[in-house]
């Protein structure tokens, strides 16, 4: 079941937050998530060589702690969305689920995922799905035949890229470059985000079209930082940008305003006006967190007593007698 926050205005603005509700019915969703927040942290965090496949005109980060996240309560939304069925149009390749750590890049999509992938089950999946497969600078690429399916790089038994042919070669291209590389400003950002959180996203700007899976708002601001943990309950903390303080004075109000119609998970959040910034902070305790997801009781419909069995018509047998034998009825009881 969706939580809903209307349409408010401040420009343009309406979110939506999804998370399971207490039917079991609605445990499944196809989209999710909550919020996601920043941390206050050092600066001159150092990132994993793997994010230098991101393109510098990045407008927003995607990572998930699949580690932290596979037996979590949101496995199976993250499941859905990165899947063919999902908005995403992954591959179905099963050895993705053996990743430690998935990112994503947009606006061209780039998946960059960090695990166990031996060569022979990825050409085994790969081939299944119909790729083809080619090699492109010394790196094996299984592509899609039609242009609108992701396609696949194996650049070596821990790291897969999955995008479009064009995007896969590009990348693959700037990991190559010795001298003139240029990285994305968002990596430095989402390296103070990553140690801290299961799943955080880093935007330029809201709305966009990756962070849009994942928050489905219609959002006009600025920088956009967060994360959440799901390690010990549920942990959510983020920050956005709205240029000013009036802007984000009014910002501020229409959360709190809707804050009741929120799933009731999310009803303690705080809302907190700092200068041009709104954060939106939420600590939920295990047991809390065990207590909104449990599904309900199944009803039990009362089960009508029986009515008891009709009396039979009882009667007195009387022989010896001159006329003959006599039936005498007796009254019911």
């Amino acid at each position: 079941m969706s939580s809903r926050l209307g349409h408010l205005r401040h420009g343009k603005f309406s979110l939506v937050l999804i998370v399971p509700a207490s039917s079991s019915d609605d445990f499944t969703v196809s989209v999710f998530l909550l919020l996601f927040a920043a941390a206050s942290l050092a600066m001159g965090q150092s990132f994993p060589r793997s994010w230098t496949y991101v393109a510098p005109d990045a407008t927003a980060l995607v990572g998930i702690e699949w580690q932290h996240l596979h037996d979590s309560f949101l496995a199976e939304a993250i499941t859905s969305e990165l899947s063919s069925s999902g908005r995403l149009g992954f591959p179905d390749f099963p050895c993705l689920w053996n990743s430690r750590e998935i990112l994503l890049a947009g606006p061209d999509l780039l998946a960059i995922a960090t695990g166990s992938f031996p060569a022979a089950t990825v050409a085994v999946q790969a081939a299944s799905l119909g790729l083809q497969p080619i090699d492109y600078d010394g790196v094996r690429l299984w592509i899609a035949l039609e242009k609108d399916r992701r396609s696949l790089a194996q650049v070596n038994d821990n790291l897969l890229l999955i995008g479009y042919k064009e995007t896969l070669e590009a990348a693959i291209d700037r990991s190559l470059l010795t001298t003139g590389r240029q990285m994305s400003p968002l990596l430095t950002r989402a390296a103070r985000l990553a140690p801290n959180f299961d799943m955080w996203i880093s935007a330029t700007a809201l709305p966009d079209p990756l962070v849009s899976v994942f928050i489905p708002v219609e959002f006009e601001t600025a920088d956009f930082d967060g994360g959440l943990t799901v390690r010990s309950g549920l942990v959510l903390d983020a920050h956005y940008s709205m240029g000013t303080p009036a802007g984000a004075s009014q910002s501020a109000g229409y959360f709190r305003q809707a804050i009741p119609d929120f799933h009731p998970l999310l009803r303690e959040m705080n809302v907190i006006e700092d200068g041009e910034l709104v954060r939106l902070k939420l600590q939920v305790s295990p047991q809390e967190l065990a207590e909104q997801l449990r599904p309900p009781e199944p009803a039990t419909t009362p089960t009508a007593e029986a009515p008891p069995p009709s009396a039979k018509p009882r009667t007195v047998h009387i022989v010896g007698l001159d006329d003959g034998p006599r039936e005498i009825p007796l009254p019911a009881h």
